[in-house]
Formats: structure tokens, sequence, C-alpha cells
């Protein structure tokens, strides 16, 4: 059931209609059935029982059931457990990482443990490990990715008492199966969903708030349908004869991509917050105006932020806790002084490293992923605070001005251009494949493309070109009015600002946006409504 779907329109519709008719106690039992009926469209009986039992061995290790009465050794309460609290959290995080494993990333490491094998002239052929692999995609629950993630940060937070386990299980399976959020996340942790989801007070309708969630679904609309679908035409092009397209192509395929990304993901949490928010359940924001990041490490602090979020608190943090890095502590004070971690601080490097590997393999089983969106990223991040005080000493040395819109600019460019050329890996079919990509790109010098209408002939006409410059122009102003806003720290919100305008002005706006999203939708021969780029993972 895809989200640009008459189905999940009028599946939708009753959801919303029979939720704000029941009373309070039932609301959160309704949002359950709903979850479950999403989950069980979108997947196959085996996936479905796959996926419940997945929610059983967690929702078992939480309200910790593992007792028998045992008259030769006993407890205080005459029961004795076989299973420690601590062991029954152990077995449902290996169950979790190993489904995670087994399901998404087989591939992956056979390939990997394949190449190993095959310098001693031993191994399996290519198609013998598709063979064995399809097999475990077929039996893949959908948006494992993104559950796993929901479901290990819950257990970890019980195991650490953050919060306490839900005893009811249809309200764990809530937490794990809320519609909205399977789809493509965003990745949240109880702390932040959990009074809103399981609230029993009467969650009533308001127009207000309705007006608000549609607006962000037709603006997710129109991110993807107009400006997403539309470059993806140039990106395609590109990349697929990328030796037909050397020099400045390259470069413009790479940026079309990080657009066509942008708009595609951001558009989609648009449509997800959008329906939560129709709903009175507020999710975590994904994006805040990323391309006006002034360093990467800004950039992926408003990219995929929940994603982010999750790997610093549930891995990054834990990892620095272990006793290997408490040793390592103590070994880098002993050995650089006390004064290491301004320097080189080798801990948080060597943990940053592989938080931004599981990045990398958490975007999809490759080494273009764990390259391109992974190390490649952390590398830069780690680059950037080592030469900090060098390139601040040559700023001064140099007398330029760093309070000024020219410096924000080079920065921001800066940013982007460093971003794209990770991300492009994203996009290619290999890593060696994108490292041909950009061999080529460096093949040939012609500026003249952007002159002589070569980029007309990348598959889109020069009236679509106009709609894709003119959508993208649009996009800069809204982003524009969202980055000021939060730099002005206000709490307002581009809808805020709508919200206060007169209720014609309001109904214009909103019927332009309609027609323009239906009117220059670019849906094409090969359009996939189902077909999100993060909602393959």
């Amino acid at each position: 059931m895809s989200l640009i779907s008459v189905e999940f329109f009028v599946f939708f519709l009753i959801t919303i209609i029979v939720y704000f008719i029941l009373p309070g106690k039932l609301q959160w039992i309704w949002l359950f059935l709903a979850g479950v009926f999403f989950y069980w469209k979108n997947s196959t009986p085996v996936q479905m029982l796959i996926f419940l039992a997945i929610l059983l061995v967690n929702y078992l290790s939480t309200v910790f059931v593992f007792t028998v009465v045992d008259v030769s050794s006993e407890d205080s309460a005459g029961n004795h457990r076989f299973l420690s609290e601590t062991t029954a959290y152990r077995i449902a995080l290996i169950t979790d990482i190993c489904c995670l494993v087994v399901f998404k990333y087989a591939g992956f490491f056979l390939r990997l443990f394949n190449g190993i094998l095959k310098i001693f002239s031993t191994g399996m052929s290519d198609d013998r490990i598709s063979s064995l692999v399809a097999p475990l995609e077929l039996l893949s629950p959908p948006r494992i990715s993104y559950f796993i993630l929901i479901i290990i940060g819950y257990i970890t937070d019980v195991h650490w008492e953050r919060i306490k386990p839900l005893k009811n299980p249809c309200r764990f399976a809530l937490l794990a199966s809320y519609f909205p959020l399977m789809t493509s996340g965003p990745i949240v942790e109880y702390d932040q969903v959990g009074t809103s989801l399981f609230n029993e007070e009467k969650n009533h309708f308001s127009y207000d708030r309705t007006i608000r969630g549609l607006m962000r679904i037709l603006w997710g609309l129109f991110k993807k349908l107009v400006i997403s679908e539309r470059f993806a035409v140039i990106v395609n092009t590109i990349y697929s004869f990328y030796e037909t397209y050397p020099g400045f192509y390259i470069l413009v395929g790479a940026s079309c991509f990080a657009i066509q990304l942008y708009t595609d993901f951001s558009g989609l949490m648009d449509i997800v917050l959008g329906i939560s928010e129709t709903l009175g359940i507020i999710l975590p924001e994904n994006f805040r105006t990323p391309f006006y990041s002034l360093s990467l490490a800004e950039f992926w602090r408003r990219w995929h932020i929940t994603l982010g979020g999750w790997l610093k608190d549930y891995v990054f943090y834990a990892v620095q806790r272990t006793r290997l890095f408490t040793g390592l502590r103590k070994f880098c004070k002993k050995k650089l002084g006390r004064g290491y971690e301004k320097k080189y601080n080798i801990p948080q490097f060597l943990g940053l490293l592989i938080s931004w590997f599981l990045i990398g393999l958490w975007h999809g089983g490759g080494l273009n992923y764990i390259f391109g969106v992974g190390l490649y990223m952390g590398i830069i991040i780690i680059l950037s605070e080592l030469f900090s005080p060098f390139l601040q000493k040559l700023v001064s040395w140099l007398h330029i001005r760093t309070d000024c819109f020219s410096y924000r600019l080079f920065q921001r460019i800066r940013t982007f251009f460093i971003f794209i050329f990770g991300l492009s890996f994203f996009r290619a079919s290999s890593l060696t494949d994108g490292f041909k990509m950009w061999k080529s790109a460096f093949s040939l010098f012609n500026p003249w493309i952007f002159f002589d209408r070569s980029l007309y002939e990348l598959g889109l006409t020069e009236s679509e070109i106009f709609i894709a410059l003119f959508s993208l122009l649009l996009l800069f102003i809204v982003s524009y009015f969202q980055h000021r806003e939060e730099t002005a720290e206000s709490g307002l919100c581009v809808r805020d600002l709508i919200m206060k305008q007169n209720v014609v002005f309001r109904f214009l706006l909103f019927w332009c946006l309609s027609i323009a999203t239906f009117l220059w939708g670019y849906y094409g021969t090969s359009f996939n409504a189902a077909d999100f780029i993060y909602g393959r993972f």
C-alpha cells in the first residue's frame, strides 16, 4: 500500500474518522489495529509471522516472564529465575542484530567472504551467491531497518532503566508498528512518542492542526512528484552512461542526485509527519534545512536527524563506556598528556568511525554505501576537527572576515560539494563505478555544456527543465524562511506564517500548490508510486 495511492488515501481517511469518534481509552487500540492492518497489507504471511516473532522475543525480554518455581534455590518471592534480566536483554539484542544481518546484509557479507576465498582460488560463483540471498530477501519483513532500530532503542532504554517496560503487548506492538513509521521512519525513541501515542485522554479533532498536517502532506507530494521525479530523469541518464557524459556532466549528475534524494526523502518525511500531525501525534523532525550547513558535521546534524541521534545514543556513547575504550582513554592520557582530547581525541575518533561505518552499512549492503555515506563522511569530519586550529590561524593570517555573508556562502558551497562527492557513490552501482565516474569527470574540461543547450539532451524537454528550475526556486524560498525562523529561534515554521494569513489567502495558496502538483507531477512511463528511495531500506 503506497503512500501515493487511492488505497492509502481511503485507509487514512477511515483511520482518522474512526480515531476521533472513539473515546480516549480506545484511540490507541484503533491505531494498533490500523498499524497491524497496514503492515499486513504490505507483507506476505511469512513476513508477518517473522515480524510477530521478533516482537514477541523483544516483548518477553522487557517484561521478563522467565520464572519457574525451584524449591532448592529460592529467591525472596519463592521463585527462581533461570534467566537474568541482562541475559534476556542480550538474547533479544542478538536476535534483533542477527535478523537485520541475515535479512538485509547477508548478500554483502557473503560476497565479502567469497571475495576473500577467491584470493585463495576457491569460493562460489556470483550466481550461486545470488541464489542463496534471493530467498532471504523474499522473507525479509518490510521496513526491518527501521522497526529493528526502534525496538533496539526501546529494549536498551528499559535495560538502562531509563523507562519502564510496556506490560501490555499491544502497546509494545503499536510502538513498533505505528503505521506512519512503517513507511521510512523517522527512527523514534520511546520518550519522543510514548506520551502522545499512549495517552488515554481523549485526543479531539482540531481544524487548525488538520489544515497544518494537510499542508505538510501536500508540500511533501510536491517535492516528491514535481521535483524529485523530474531530477531523477537527469540522474538516471548521466549515471547510466557516465562514459558518454564526462567532465561537468558528472558534476551536474551528482548535484541533481543530491536534490533528487533530498526532495524524495524529505518529501516522504513531510507526508509521514503531516499524517501523524493530523492524528495529534507529533513525530521528531528528520531534516532541518541541511543545505544551509556551514560544515559537514553540521550538515549531518540536519540530515536524517533521527538516525544520527539513534547512533549517538545507542552506539557512540555505549562504545565509549566499554572497558576497551575506558582503557584506551587511560592509555592516551598517560602517553599524550591530560589535554590530549583537544588535539588527538583518539577514543572519540574511533567511536565516530564505528558509527559512520554503521551508517554506511545501514544504507545498504555494499562497499559504495560504506564508503560514500559512511567512512568518507566520518573521515572528513575527523580531519576537519584535527585541522581546525591550523585553518583558524590561516584565516586570521590572511585577514579573512568570517562574520559576513560571503564567507558563510563559501562555507555552504564547500560543504555541498564535499557532501555530493560522497553521496554520488550512494547512487553508483558499485564502488568501482563510483571512482570510474569521477575519473570521467576529470577527463574533459567542458564548461560549454551550460551554454550550448547540451543539458536539454539528458531526458527532459525545455519546458520540463523550466518547471524543475521554477520548483527548485520555490523550494529555496521555503527553505530560506524555514532557516530564518530556525536561526531566530522563534519556534515558528513556514506553516505558522501561512496560518497567520487570511483564510482566502490560505485557500488560494493551498489550491495553487494542489493544482501545480497535479499538473506538473512527473509520473513518466516507469513511475512507481511506492518507489521512495529510503523506502527500500
